[in-house]
């Protein structure tokens, strides 16, 4: 695991799915739809990356959705 796989786990607020840039709400470029979730974007330069290749940032996001859970707990895990 590297630095970028830590990207925003512990901020419970929106950050962009391929750069790890922290979102207020609204503020978001795009959201990629991926299953229930909506992936935001911040910026079109991100937006080409992922189009290009959506695949490491999904596997960015499972592994930190996993770290989450493990950190906290207490919340009963996603299924």
């Amino acid at each position: 695991m590297n630095m970028e796989d830590l990207m925003g786990f512990e901020d419970s607020s929106a950050s962009c799915i391929v750069c790890g840039k922290g979102l207020r709400p609204c503020e978001a470029l795009a959201k990629m739809h991926q299953g229930e979730t909506k992936l935001p974007i911040c910026c079109p330069l991100c937006l080409e990356a992922y189009q290009k290749d959506p695949q490491p940032y999904l596997n960015r996001f499972a592994k930190r959705a996993l770290l989450r859970e493990l950190r906290n707990p207490e919340k009963p895990p996603n299924p």
